[in-house]
């Protein structure tokens, strides 16, 4: 089944996926990885808009970081969202959701494959939101 038009990602409280959802703006897909804590903004059908990447120097900032840029999205709810492929890079990193698709075990056999990145999360058929690291 090849990748999909928009990619579903699965809110899983107290796991990687728990600060995804909608807010009255659109979708949003936020974390916090080694120095950065990020945003990433959708419209309501999944397109991409715009990110807005922090880089924190005290990693034990990180959790503070992300709960203002959080803070800062109005109505606000936590849940499963659908979302396009996109992809931006600040300081040297990417962040994005990239098509991976290809023969990754160098066997010669195709797999249909979508990267979270930073994350290292990948989502494969069936599409279901769920993402294996």
């Amino acid at each position: 089944m090849p990748v999909p038009r928009l990619i579903p990602v699965a809110h899983e409280p107290d796991h990687r996926t728990d600060t995804i959802g909608r807010y009255d703006g659109g979708l949003f897909l936020a974390s916090a990885w080694d120095h950065h804590a990020y945003v990433h903004l959708f419209d309501h059908d999944g397109t991409y808009r715009n990110s807005t990447i922090t880089r924190v120097p005290d990693r034990g900032a990180l959790s503070e970081a992300l709960d203002g840029l959080l803070a800062s999205l109005p109505g606000k709810s936590y849940g499963d969202i659908a979302v396009q492929l996109f992809q931006t890079r600040q300081d040297g990193v990417v962040f994005g959701l990239v098509d991976e698709s290809g023969d990754r075990a160098g066997d010669g056999s195709h797999v249909d494959w979508v990267e979270l990145y930073p994350d290292r999360l990948g989502f494969h058929e069936p599409w279901d939101g769920l993402y294996d690291t």
